[in-house]
Formats: structure tokens, C-alpha cells, sequence
């Protein structure tokens, strides 16, 4: 009998077979390779998904901040309500006849609208959110300018004289109470009548203080509504044109057409602080000539201050207090009457100043350019109105790192109707809106044409 190897349970002298894998080891070896199966998948899921939601991300509709530029155009006495991030005319609509002004509650809710011709002399009350009216405010007069107090719960309203429109004082309102007597009319909580052609009035950050320019006259009347009576005059050397008083920084101001001067009155003092001009006057040149500042604007810091050259079509930017841009009084020119503008302050030359786009003929006297002009909350753009019956908005960097009178591109701009008479323009910007929205936020917005925010 064949001799047995008891090890390996073959006949001795028999070739050995190779050894078999263990049974185990292939269920192993087939879940490891279903592992890598199921990490691979994974990986490409995750990825795929991240993919996705970083497309989804940069396509997600963001939320509308609010921002709107109304307009009041007295021609066909119509209000337009412009989306500035796409460019489009969002709402026009008739109001009253006779638009003059145009104001906002100090939280934007709430837009007071003076219709000056209207039989029954009213104030229209809109929702800035839905453009709905929600009031009309009967007043004993024709409304021509408002000041909202910081309270949003009274209102200074100048009021002129139903037959000749002269306005030679102002009411203060409740907003929240009728009266008793009227309950079309808001009860008057005051009422003062010592002036002769008032057209810009405003309201001072502490609630009191009530601050009037007069036509008739070359001053700021100053009242005080705790006390009832006007405490103070700021002579002026001349006659006011504009009245800014911004809700930011710690200044206000007033334009004086016959200095060509934008004065800066210290908002605690009432003190004349600081005189910006655009150019070095010549004493030689004609009144026609002349660079006249009327329309203003700041920041919503108070850093910067803006205004227009009519006639010179430009738009004009100072840095307020910058030291490296001021002269002293000594170095202005007198005017042609041999007069010194104001008390000895200092004046401020421009940081910059640009040249609006326009085809009008160069050799005429005068030379239409921008009027109005305001900024939007985040100082992103500048807006301004001109004649040839549209609205330019710029890009607010674009203007600050401008060469000296250089003509840029305006970021984009939206035609008005033919018959276009501007009376007033302001920014508006309310709660969160939910429609339709501009790029990722106000600052890299892109209109139409335009280019990055750079």
C-alpha cells in the first residue's frame, strides 16, 4: 500500500497542488471592491451637488433693497418711479395737478407730495412700498415745501397764497391727529407768518429748530417750534437759492447764485463754517459766464459733497474739511461789486469735477446741463436730471477717480417722456422688498450697458 503524507492527505510521491484561497477571502475581496464602488459614487455626488448649489447660489434671485428714484415731472404733473438697478421706469402715475415737492418720512414709509394748483390745496400721503395713496391732507394754503420732523409724526409745511402763490410763512401739522373742527385737515399745531416769498424749508436734528430761505431776502430765518418764535437770522450776502440739510454728518448748506458759493453752516452753531466753490472766480466776467452752484447733494456719511454747474454741465465733488483743498479768504477774488463773499472762512476748490454728455451747441450763452442730482443710500451711484429729458446715473467711484473735467460714461440712462419739466427728485429706500431684484447687492449692481462695478 501506497505509503499515505499524513500532513497533506495525498499519496506520497504525487505532485502537490497549489494551495486554494481561503473561502473567506473572496466575499472579502468583493465587498472592498463594492466599497470603492460606493466612495467613488460618493465623490462624484458630493462634487456634482456642490457644483450645483454654487449655480444655484450665483443664480438665486437676491432680495430687492428698496431703492427707488421718484421723480415729480410738472409737465404732464405725473410722478415716475424709477428701479435704478435695471433701468426701468417701475411706476408712473398721475397724482393732482401741479406738483412742486417732494418728501420722505425720516424712515422712507411714507412720501409727502405738495399738488400747488390743486382746487382744494392738498397734500397727497403714498406708501413708498406699494405706491398707493393712503391720505390727501386738506391745507389752508398752497403747498410748496415740506420739512418731516425726525419723529415722523409732524410736518412743516410752507404755504403760499391762493391767488398770488406768494408764501410768507408756514404751518406745522400733526400727522396723527384730524381736526376737530375739519377731518380733512390735520390739527395745526402752529403757524407762523413773518416772511414774504419762502421756497426751501427745512427741519433741524433736535426736532426744534425750523430753518427758511426767503427770496425776498439774504438771509436763514431760524424758528424754534418749542418756543414759537423765530430766534435767528444767518445773513447771507446775498439771496439764497437751495436749503440742504442732509440727515448725516454734522453740517448743512445753502447756495448763493451771485457768489457762485455753496456755504456750510455748522448744524449745533448755526455758524457759516466753510465756503466751497468750483473754480477761482474772475471778478472780469460777465454774469452769464459765470459757473453758477445751485443744486446739492451729499453722502450718507456727510464725507462728500455734490452739486451741479448748469451751465457749465458738470458735476462738481468735494471733500468736505479736506485741508489739502482749501485757500484762504484772502486768496477769492471780490466780486464785481468789490465785496467779499462772506465773513473770512475757509474755501474749498473741488476734488474733482466731470463733464455731462450732451449735444448742445458750444457757442450758446447758456448751455443746459445737469439739474437735480442726489445719491443712493450706499453712495454706489450719483443720479442727475438733465435737460435733454433723461436720467444719468453714474457711478459714484467713477467720479471721484475722474480726471479733472473729464467727460465719463454714464452707467446708464432712462429716457423720460418728451414734455419733461423736473420739478423734484429724491431717493427712497424702504423695507425689503420681494419681487423682482437687482445683482448681488447695491454696490456691484450693473445696468444696462454698463460695466462692472469696478
Amino acid at each position: 500500500m501506497d505509503s499515505i503524507d499524513s500532513s497533506l492527505g495525498q499519496p506520497a510521491g504525487s505532485a502537490s497542488p497549489q494551495p486554494a484561497a481561503p473561502q473567506a477571502a473572496r466575499p472579502a475581496a468583493r465587498r472592498q471592491s463594492r466599497g470603492n464602488l460606493f466612495a467613488t459614487v460618493l465623490v462624484i455626488g458630493v462634487t456634482a451637488a456642490c457644483m450645483l448649489g454654487f449655480q444655484l447660489l450665483l443664480l438665486r434671485k437676491n432680495p430687492d433693497p428698496g431703492i427707488r428714484v421718484w421723480m415729480l415731472n410738472h409737465t404732464p404733473d405725473q410722478v415716475a418711479i424709477i428701479n435704478p438697478f435695471n433701468g426701468v421706469i417701475e411706476k408712473k402715475f398721475q397724482v393732482a395737478d401741479g406738483l412742486r415737492e417732494l418728501a420722505f418720512s425720516r424712515d422712507y414709509s411714507k412720501a409727502f407730495i405738495a399738488n400747488v394748483v390743486d382746487v382744494s390745496n392738498r397734500i397727497s400721503v403714498l406708501d413708498t412700498r406699494t405706491y398707493l395713496r393712503e391720505e390727501t391732507i386738506e391745507v389752508d394754503g398752497v403747498p410748496q415745501g415740506f420739512g418731516v420732523f425726525p419723529d415722523n409724526r409732524r410736518l412743516a409745511c410752507v404755504l403760499g397764497s391762493k391767488t398770488d402763490f406768494m408764501a410768507g410763512g408756514f404751518d406745522v401739522l400733526d400727522l396723527d391727529t384730524w381736526s376737530e373742527g375739519n377731518r380733512e385737515r390735520k390739527k395745526r399745531l402752529w403757524r407762523a407768518r413773518e416772511l414774504q416769498l419762502t421756497h426751501k424749508i427745512a427741519v433741524g436734528d433736535d426736532g426744534d429748530r425750523i430753518y427758511l430761505i426767503d427770496a425776498k431776502e439774504p438771509l436763514i430765518n431760524i424758528y424754534s417750534f418749542s418756543r414759537k418764535e423765530r430766534i435767528g437770522q444767518i445773513d447771507l450776502h446775498g439771496a439764497p437759492e437751495e436749503l440742504l440739510y442732509p440727515p448725516a454728518g454734522k453740517y448743512y448748506y445753502v447756495s448763493v447764485l451771485v457768489h457762485n458759493t455753496i456755504y456750510c453752516i455748522d448744524k449745533q452753531t448755526d455758524q457759516i463754517v466753510a465756503a466751497y466753490i468750483y473754480k477761482m472766480p474772475d471778478p472780469t466776467a460777465r454774469w452769464e459766464n459765470r459757473k453758477r452752484l445751485r443744486y446739492m447733494a451729499v453722502d450718507s456719511r456727510g464725507a462728500y459733497l455734490y452739486a451741479t454747474a448748469f451751465e457749465d454741465k458738470a458735476v462738481i465733488c468735494w471733500e468736505v474739511d479736506n485741508p489739502t483743498r482749501s485757500v484762504s479768504w484772502e486768496q477769492v477774488p471780490p466780486d464785481p461789486n468789490g465785496r467779499r463773499s462772506i465773513a473770512p472762512v475757509p474755501y474749498y476748490l473741488p476734488q474733482t469735477h466731470i463733464k455731462l454728455k450732451g449735444g448742445y451747441d458750444p457757442n450758446l450763452i447758456f448751455i443746459p446741463g445737469g439739474q437735480q442730482i442726489v445719491l443712493d443710500p450706499s453712495d454706489s451711484y450719483v443720479f442727475v436730471v438733465d435737460d435733454e429729458g433723461a436720467l444719468y446715473i453714474y457711478d459714484n467711484r467713477e467720479i471721484k477717480q475722474a480726471k479733472e473735467g473729464e467727460t465719463i460714461e454714464p452707467r446708464g440712462i432712462v429716457p423720460l417722456d418728451k414734455d419733461v419739466e423736473i420739478r423734484d427728485i429724491k431717493v427712497s429706500r424702504p423695507a425689503v422688498r420681494t419681487g423682482a431684484s437687482p445683482p448681488e447687492g447695491a454696490k456691484d449692481a450693473r445696468l444696462p450697458g454698463a460695466g462692472g462695478a469696478g
